[in-house]
C-alpha cells in the first residue's frame, strides 16, 4: 500500500508562523514552515466578515496543511488588517496544572 515516499508536507518541516490579511477582494494567507513557505487565499469568510471569523477558517487552513491540530495565538500587527499567528502543535492532553500555594 505504501511506497514509502514522504508526503509534500515532510519536506516543509514544522509550521511555525502564520500571516493573515484582507484585501479588497479577499483574505490572503501565508503558512510559514521551518523550510519552506504556503501561501494562498481563503475561499470563506468574505472580506466584509470580523476577523476572529476569518482567523477561525486560517486556523482551520493550517490545520489541514500541516496535517495535524495546532495552536495558534493571534497577534495584531502594526499594518491595518493584518494579524500574525505564532504556531504551536496542540497538546495531545491538557496539561496539568500546578497548584498554587
Amino acid at each position: 500500500m505504501g511506497t514509502g515516499r514522504k508526503h509534500w508536507r515532510d519536506s516543509l518541516g514544522a509550521p511555525k508562523t502564520f500571516v493573515l490579511y484582507r484585501t479588497p477582494d479577499v483574505w490572503r494567507c501565508a503558512v510559514y514552515f521551518s523550510r519552506g513557505v504556503v501561501d494562498g487565499y481563503l475561499a470563506e469568510p468574505g472580506t466584509d466578515s470580523e476577523p476572529g471569523e476569518a482567523q477561525a477558517a486560517a486556523h482551520a487552513k493550517a490545520e489541514e496543511l500541516a496535517g495535524r491540530p495546532l495552536s495558534i495565538r493571534w497577534e495584531s500587527s502594526a499594518e491595518p488588517g493584518w494579524w500574525t499567528g505564532v504556531i504551536t502543535a496542540a497538546p495531545t492532553e491538557p496539561t496539568p496544572r500546578l497548584a498554587a500555594g
